[in-house]
């Protein structure tokens, strides 16, 4: 997602926020976000593959690595791990204008650790984000929300609900491509 201007534009494809019960009737925000760089990341860039989003607001950004590290792990092995379109997030929003620089200037100077930055704080609303949590979005390459789960210190038994969603959607990624 990026920022044009100092905004967003997203428009919702489909509505419903919810938890992972309700997954199936969401689909990926067409978003346009800039990251920590100013390059725009758009929907259009990660289309037709299969989207791992992990992000939070400022509570939680502390959790996120732990949790990347842990799905890494788990499946960096499998043999259609680079179809994952992986996309660090950050929810901005409440951040004042004048703070933005300042906030840009927090983020790693890594290019290869980029983060898209969310102003507005659309797609933490849209997907009804935890607060203080990670929170991990998992999209099927036809763009439907697959997963949604949150946490802060490392949970077995959620890590091994996106491990086992994502190495699903990795097997048919595996399966389409033989």
């Amino acid at each position: 997602m990026r920022i044009c201007i100092p905004g967003l534009l997203l428009t919702i494809l489909g509505f419903a926020a919810g938890s992972a019960t309700h997954a199936g009737e969401l689909q990926l925000l067409d978003f346009e976000l800039e990251d920590q760089f100013g390059t725009v990341h758009r929907r259009s860039d990660v289309q037709g593959t299969i989207v791992l989003l992990n992000g939070s607001d400022k509570g939680g950004v502390q959790f996120n690595g732990v949790w990347g590290r842990a799905i890494q792990e788990a499946l960096g092995d499998h043999p259609a791990y680079d179809q994952i379109s992986q996309l660090a997030y950050a929810n901005l929003r409440g951040v004042p204008f004048f703070l933005k620089k300042l906030i840009r200037g927090k983020f790693p100077q890594e290019p290869e650790r980029w983060t898209l930055m969310d102003w507005k704080g659309v797609i933490a609303r849209a997907y009804e984000f935890a607060p203080k949590s990670t929170n991990l979005l998992l999209f099927a390459p036809d763009g439907s929300l697959v997963l949604h789960a949150s946490g802060r210190e490392l949970d077995e038994q959620t890590l091994d609900e996106v491990i086992t969603a994502l190495g699903s959607l990795l097997d048919e990624v595996q399966d389409s491509a033989n």
